[in-house]
């Protein structure tokens, strides 16, 4: 059954839960570049460089497998 032949309360729910996953999908990519800049950060912090050099690496590798999880996550689905 297609979305179209179904009622519209039921239309209404399905739209919502499309939403909900997506979106959710979203605050992951973003909470997966917060988390690689924070822990570069301290990272650096820790080690004493002054080019952030483990923050722009610990972001771009968060980043890279967020949307590798993002991609799984859409293939199974």
């Amino acid at each position: 059954m297609t979305q179209k032949n179904l009622p519209p309360e039921e239309r209404r729910r399905a739209t919502l839960k499309a939403v909900a996953r997506y979106g959710g999908l979203a605050f992951e990519l973003l909470g997966a570049c917060l988390a690689g800049v924070f822990i570069g950060r301290w990272a650096d912090a820790k080690i004493g460089l002054e080019k952030p050099a483990f923050a722009v690496f610990l972001t771009i590798a968060f980043l890279f497998a967020a949307l590798y999880r993002v991609y799984k996550q859409l293939l199974k689905d």
